[in-house]
């Protein structure tokens, strides 16, 4: 190239153009179709990237409002827990520390609202330099105290809310419910309250932060604790190293506490949803790769149809690296405006998505975000260049056929299916081929062993990449097996009894397979991927269904949304005149065991230690706890995260120490990701525990449930409680599930459309390759409808080829999603639930569209001018 003159690489240039643009006129609707699926591809991937990128960024800077930006935070490991006032003392006193900024937060509840909000305490001296966003505002209007003189402040939403809230009350005519400055808000935490004045509000505060802000001292005196903070945020001078002096004071600190870096809470956060991201970019780019296999059966067909012209190009003295080039090119003008095209739809699907699913796109790391999409260049440009390679990948076997063509061959008799080194006697026979065939399946077995090994492989940086990788094995085995499957079936079916049509169609498979095996490849993309999720979302479903009978034993729930419920509705459904049989309490905390990693649930129940299995589904054996030793009961995600197993012992940071506790076994729970442990009432009483509980689970008297209900409602509505039957509770479990899978079911839709585009598409160029075939059978006395059912019984052939390994892919890799990918990613394990009714159902609709699909093939068959066609081909 670097050698020719300037003329010949304009005239090269112009030649190039001349032909794409050919091609582009010529090929409408492939093309375009084509361009579609690599938009598609694009689209997918790039807007789950905005909203994820989105979501983080939001998240991120929500965190970073409230608390700031320190070097070091020091916590209780136990979310019931403090720091007491005599480390903060200890810490400030260090040389290398230049500030420590103390912090109380508690949820509380205004005016016994349905949703509690934060109350967060601060020291407004130490906030200027830490957490700048917190500081409040006072309201000179007003005739209101200032922060240190007890005046809360409210955020602008906050604010917005309670002023809604007063204009919906019917009882708030004539009374100040705290809306205003100066006004008197109300705020409840179990038995606790604190009639405090409204101050003012929080400029700087977030457009979605429900927060009130208040002297750290008043916040201690209302709601305690009485000698400790919730956090000691760290600033450390210039010259400090950091790990070193975390290191340091990690020896020193009480076993309850914990000091991590600031930006752990970046990490943890990341953690939160990373393999839910991850799984939903695989998909995309799954729905990529079936868009450059349209790219390769547009591209084979067009290099089939030119066959002649690049082979009078050839001999005019166009090298076959040119002809190659050409091929590749006219692939990257394929994916360049179709990458462009999907960006510009990734991002209007980005700003739709957050609107209707929010920020977690439905997997529920973000509740209630919807953040802003602020396009970036550089994951753009990747985008582009994933959309131009997957397009350049599928035009790089018709660029090599292209390549490897022999130039007189086609120019009489035109496009040869392989190259000259695997070419065959025209007339060879079925003989033959079978036993060409027959050395084929080595490939695909060595595939499968590879796709299996890789499954057991254990997960990598806490990913299952194996399992993707096994997963893209399993699809390679499937196109591996389409020649064979292809050759072997339609070669026995052809030498049967037939009727002229049909054994014409199956002919034409058995014999020029290619278009054949292109065709069958991007259905068992396509439908291999959507039985797949079809069988994992139904496996999943299924399990969650069980695991809601076991969890929801009582026909009654009512909850403070981790709040302690007040005492006096605990002592009335004590009493004998409640309508209820049995109740029991349930506390909820959380424990600190990694610092970049989530919190663990910590689930206080009244459970009886001798017999857990009957509120708790066991995975596998109990056992009993040595004497003298508190047992727990870990879920499922805890085991795999941090490795334990029944019967291990395990240091639980509680009540401010860590309590060596037995593992009494393993339970299934698909409501918590990063794990939760069960502790009895007594046991954590005996620890030294203050059960406060904050969930109930009620059995009213028989045929009373109804009384019972409405027994409930006045106490709701005076604290703002939550009740619900187990019915509504699961009905909502499983609505979450479905909206969870909504992106999951948009990828699959997209998957089989570019599959059925591909088979169209290719359908239609094996027409045009055989015109000279069916422009003869046109003049033996076959008449069009003869000729259209012959393409149409082919277009279901080669269809049902595809669906039967696509069926069989799917159900291998729904079975690594279920069993690999599912525990090592999200933590959960099920059983393998297929739905035979579904998966049938999909794969009778998919091979009734494929047969509608080959009707624009049929049409193209009939319309060929027979006469034009043979005195060409002579």
């Amino acid at each position: 190239m670097r050698g020719l003159p300037a003329t010949r690489m304009r005239a090269l240039s112009t030649l190039s153009w001349w032909l794409i643009r050919a091609q582009f006129k010529t090929r409408r609707a492939a093309t375009l179709l084509s361009m579609l699926a690599i938009a598609l591809g694009v689209a997918l991937g790039y807007a789950i990237h905005l909203i994820n990128d989105a979501a983080l960024s939001d998240f991120g800077r929500a965190m970073k409002s409230v608390q700031g930006d320190p070097d070091a935070v020091i916590a209780a490991r136990d979310s019931a827990g403090s720091v007491p006032l005599a480390t903060i003392n200890a810490i400030a006193r260090d040389p290398a520390v230049l500030l420590v900024a103390a912090v109380i937060e508690t949820r509380v509840r205004i005016d016994n609202a349905p949703t509690p909000v934060r109350l967060i305490g601060i020291d407004v001296f130490s906030a200027m330099a830490m957490t700048p966003d917190l500081l409040p505002r006072q309201d000179e209007q007003a005739a209101a105290p200032n922060i240190l003189d007890g005046g809360v402040y409210a955020s602008p939403a906050l604010l917005a809310r309670l002023a809604q809230s007063a204009q919906d009350s019917q009882s708030s005519q004539g009374k100040d419910f705290g809306t205003r400055a100066g006004g008197t808000l109300k705020l409840l935490r179990g038995e606790q309250q604190w009639l405090a004045t409204l101050a003012g509000d929080l400029p700087v505060a977030r457009p979605d932060d429900l927060l009130l802000v208040a002297d750290i001292a008043w916040v201690q005196a209302r709601f305690g604790p009485a000698d400790g903070v919730s956090e000691g945020r760290v600033r450390l001078a210039p010259d400090t190293d950091l790990a070193s002096w975390r290191q340091a004071w990690a020896q020193r600190l009480p076993p309850g506490l914990l000091i991590r870096a600031g930006d752990d809470d970046s990490a943890r956060v990341s953690n939160l949803s990373r393999a839910y991201r991850v799984n939903l970019n695989v998909l995309a780019l799954v729905a990529l790769l079936t868009g450059a296999f349209l790219v390769f059966a547009t591209q084979l067909t067009a290099v089939a149809q030119r066959s002649t012209q690049f082979a009078l190009l050839g001999v005019l003295g166009l090298s076959p690296r040119m002809r190659l080039l050409q091929v590749l090119l006219e692939g990257v003008a394929i994916g360049v405006p179709g990458s462009l095209l999907g960006l510009a739809l990734g991002y209007a699907l980005a700003v739709t998505f957050t609107q209707v699913l929010g920020g977690d796109l439905g997997g529920g790391y973000f509740a209630g975000s919807a953040p802003l999409i602020v396009p970036a260049l550089a994951p753009a440009l990747l985008f582009l260049a994933l959309g131009c390679l997957a397009s350049l990948a599928g035009a790089s076997y018709p660029a090599y056929l292209n390549r490897m063509q022999p130039l007189a061959q086609a120019l009489k008799t035109g496009f040869a299916q392989r190259p000259p080194a695997d070419a065959r006697p025209a007339a060879r026979s079925w003989r033959y081929a079978h036993s060409w065939v027959r050395r084929l399946p080595l490939l695909p077995l060595l595939l499968a062993l590879a796709a299996f090994a890789l499954a057991q492989l254990p997960p990598l940086f806490e990913l299952p990449l194996a399992g993707y990788a096994s997963i893209a094995l399993v699809l390679v085995v499937g196109i591996a097996s389409a020649p064979l499957l292809t050759q072997l079936l339609f070669g026995w079916l052809s030498a049967q009894p037939l009727p002229a049509p049909q054994r014409i169609a199956l002919q034409n498979v058995a014999q020029a397979p290619l278009m054949a095996q292109v065709a069958a490849s991007g259905l068992i993309v396509s439908f291999a991927l959507t039985a797949s999720m079809v069988i994992m979302v139904s496996s999943f479903r299924v399990a969650v269904d069980q695991w809601l009978d076991h969890v929801l034993p009582a026909p009654l729930y009512l909850r403070s949304k981790a709040t302690p419920l007040p005492l006096d509705l605990l002592g009335a459904l004590a009493a004998p005149a409640a309508p209820f049989a049995k109740v029991e309490r349930m506390a909820n905390a959380a424990l600190t065991i990694d610092p970049q990693r989530p919190q663990v649930a910590l689930l206080i129940r009244e459970i009886e230690p001798r017999d857990p299995a009957a509120r708790l589904p066991f995975t596998g054996p109990l056992l009993a706890p040595p004497a003298a030793m508190p047992a727990v009961w870990i879920s499922e995600p805890m085991a795999e995260i941090y490795r334990l197993a029944p019967a291990q012992t395990l240091r639980l940071p509680l009540l401010g120490r860590e309590v060596e506790v037995f593992i009494g076994g393993v339970w299934r729970d698909y409501g918590r990701q990063f794990g939760a442990v069960v502790i009895s009432r007594e046991d954590y009483q005996q620890l030294g525990g203050n059960f406060q509980p904050t969930d109930l689970a009620l059995w009213p008297l028989p045929g009373q449930q109804a009384q019972a209900t409405a027994w409930l409602a006045p106490w709701a509505e005076q604290y703002g409680l939550e009740v619900a039957d187990s019915a509504a509770i699961r009905r909502l479990s499983l609505s979450i599930f479905d909206k969870s899978f909504a992106v999951t079911y948009a990828l699959e839709a997209a998957a089989m459309l570019i599959g059925l585009f591909g088979l169209a598409v290719t359908l239609a160029a094996s027409v045009w390759l055989r015109a000279r075939e069916l422009a003869t059978l046109g003049a033996l006395g076959f008449d069009r409808r003869m000729l259209s059912h012959a393409v149409m019984l082919e277009g279901a052939l080669i269809a049902s080829v595809g669906l039967l390994i696509g069926l069989a892919c799917g159900i291998a890799i729904g079975a690594i999603l279920t069993h690999v990918i599912n525990p090592q990613a999200f933590h959960w394990r099920m059983a393998l639930a297929i739905p035979w009714t579904a998966v049938f159902a999909g794969a009778v609709i998919t091979l009734a569209a494929a047969v509608l699909a080959s009707r624009y093939a049929a049409r193209q068959a009939t319309r060929l001018p027979v006469a034009q066609v043979l005195a060409n081909a002579q």
